[in-house]
């Protein structure tokens, strides 16, 4: 049988099973076939057909039972693409419009409450945006926790990005600007760049037609962290000032405040120190002007961090100590994590390195618990610091090979390449030279490719490090040479003193 002959017979089933439907259930199936992806829950056949949870499992069963859906978990259904296209053939012909149009609207605002109810979990510190309500008689989606939560999010991620896709294509400005929002503190957390750059686009896309300057500006800010995170810091730059600017235009204290904080960020990465503090210091001003304990724990956990950039470690720690303090108050278990990062950091540079391995420890642990890679990503760095630092090179290995492989999945090549130096270093604690010299250079590759000049020169401080270790003298000579003048670019106390130590080992080798 040809193919096209086997697909006439598939077609030819499809409609004799259909037409044998019941009303209520042949009136589903159209409307399935106006869903932005072809797998979904009960709760979404519910929406997209205004009926009871218990209705649209009884039909489900009946559509699965005809073989124009397969049931593919208790609560889940599937269109195979044949039978997809059929049902949204049959809602073209036997649907008004205005049906249609219902349908459609109907089902998008429900995956935008879905998801506002989601991030509520994944991301409690978050501040919600306010939603076009649900129809009269559309029932929410709740969770009961975090895990609940984040399962949903990995289940639906693909028909959240089509949900985004059939927003604007269907002229819904509103809803498709409001997803890229709730969305963003997910995406924050989980790093799916392609999607989340994709839908920010999108929702700038809509709510610049719709003129809305509020929108506007939470769709700039959300773009321009997913290009800080994706360390393309000149057009994150540009986003988040251009933010900025929205909200000192409309008196947004809050949204001026955050959208400091975010520049301050991209300074820090940048390691433009002196505006990197100035940024977190006005943004943790007006976080104390305005009442905002949440915002005002992690602009003063950002300070620490500019704090130990500067070389001031104590001063750093006092900073994070108070923060943690403000992030346990507020129950913030990503806050806490955090700190705690920094903390373990701190002790280290005080020469306390049990007990930096003890923060390093809590913070991976909370990653763990939480299920969030890009956490448990970063904070396995310092877990492996604090293992080189008390001697546990070979434990430092695993945790810096396992951050590499979970930045490799995250997309985030930075930090990719910082575990890899990681690895380097350990391997060179292990007197295993040629194999350090192999991932300091790969980590100089990559921050190369970046244009990150301070990464690059710790990097090729550690692949001279390694070379000159193995005897190869001449080609150490050559990665310190670039590497010191790297670093003359930089004023802060740490830059200098690499610099210096740099410059020594030129004279000694």
């Amino acid at each position: 049988m040809t193919e096209d002959a086997r697909a006439n017979d598939d077609a030819s089933a499809a409609a004799r099973s259909y037409r044998a439907l019941t009303a209520e259930a042949a009136t589903l199936f159209r409307l399935l076939g106006l869903h932005p992806g072809p797998a979904f829950g009960v709760p979404a056949a519910a929406a997209i057909a205004g009926l009871s949870t218990a209705q649209a499992h009884r039909l489900l069963d009946s559509l699965a039972g005809a073989h124009l859906l397969e049931q593919t978990a208790p609560d889940r259904y599937e269109f195979h693409d044949l039978l997809r296209a059929y049902a949204t053939d049959q809602a073209q012909y036997e649907e008004a419009p205005e049906t249609r149009a219902a349908a459609v609207r109907r089902i998008l605002t429900w995956y935008v409450h879905a998801a506002d109810a989601a991030q509520g979990w994944i991301n409690p510190g978050e501040a919600h945006i306010p939603l076009t309500p649900l129809d009269a008689g559309v029932a929410a989606l709740t969770f009961d926790g975090y895990e609940q939560a984040m399962a949903w999010y990995e289940l639906e991620s693909a028909n959240l990005m089509a949900v985004a896709r059939e927003a604007e294509a269907a002229g819904l400005d509103e809803i498709a600007w409001q997803l890229a929002a709730v969305l963003r503190s997910v995406h924050m957390l989980l790093n799916p760049f392609e999607d989340w750059l994709a839908m920010g686009h999108i929702g700038l896309r809509a709510a610049r037609r719709l003129g809305d300057r509020g929108a506007e500006a939470e769709i700039l800010e959300s773009l321009g962290m997913a290009c800080t995170q994706s360390h393309r810091l000149s057009e994150a730059a540009d986003f988040h000032e251009g933010a900025l600017a929205i909200r000192r235009e409309r008196g947004d204290r809050l949204g001026e405040s955050l959208s400091l904080n975010d520049i301050g960020l991209i300074r820090l990465r940048e390691r433009r120190l002196s505006d990197a503090k100035s940024r977190f210091d006005e943004a943790l001003t007006i976080f104390r002007e305005i009442g905002a304990p949440q915002w005002e724990a992690v602009a003063l956990a950002n300070a620490a961090e500019v704090a130990y950039e500067l070389g001031a470690a104590e001063r750093a720690r006092d900073l994070a100590q108070s923060a943690l303090e403000m992030f346990r108050a507020l129950d913030n278990k990503g806050g806490q994590g955090n700190v705690l990062r920094l903390l373990s950091a701190a002790r280290l540079e005080q020469g306390e390195p049990q007990e930096a391995l003890g923060y390093a420890r809590q913070a991976v642990d909370i990653a763990v618990s939480h299920r969030n890679t890009m956490w448990e990503g970063y904070w396995l760095l310092t877990l492996g610091r604090a293992q080189q630092a008390t001697g546990h090179a070979e434990d430092a290995l695993a945790s810096y090979q396992r951050a590499a492989v979970l930045q490799r999945r995250l997309g985030d090549r930075s930090r990719e390449a910082r575990a890899w130096q990681g690895t380097g270093e350990a391997y060179q604690q292990l007197e295993r030279f040629d194999e350090a010299a192999d991932f300091h250079r790969g980590a100089a590759t990559t921050h190369r490719d970046l244009n990150d000049d301070w990464r690059l020169a710790l990097a090729l401080d550690g692949l001279a490090g390694a070379l000159d270790a193995a005897g190869r003298t001449d080609e150490a000579r050559t990665h310190w040479s670039e590497a010191l003048t790297l670093t003359a670019g930089y004023e802060d106390s740490r830059a200098a003193q690499l610099h210096a130590r740099i410059g020594r080992a030129l004279g000694r080798a």
